[in-house]
């Protein structure tokens, strides 16, 4: 790729039955275009998250195709995506 990525990672709780693949693709869809990808690194059951419960953590990669994103645009797609998860799968980032 000619212009550089922005990485961002990401941890979120959830209900432990929400599937991983859905949370990809809501982060996928709510990013837009800039999403380049989400891969999925963690996934963690217990005591600290609480029963019924899992954090699952990702990594993201934005990228813009004819230019570099700025921080502003690349941090209006990641309020996006944590918008969109917690509406759409109650998945919140974990703190």
């Amino acid at each position: 790729p000619k212009f550089p990525a922005v990485a961002r990672d990401f941890s979120f709780v959830c209900d432990d039955s929400l599937e991983v693949g859905t949370i990809e693709e809501v982060m996928a869809k709510a990013g837009g275009k800039l999403v380049e990808s989400v891969k999925l690194f963690d996934v963690y059951r217990g005591q600290q998250i609480g029963e019924g419960k899992k954090s699952v953590s990702f990594a993201a990669m934005l990228r813009a195709a004819e230019r570099t994103l700025t921080d502003e645009e690349a941090d209006g797609a990641v309020k996006k995506i944590l918008k969109r998860l917690e509406a759409e799968c109650g998945a919140v980032l974990r703190s």
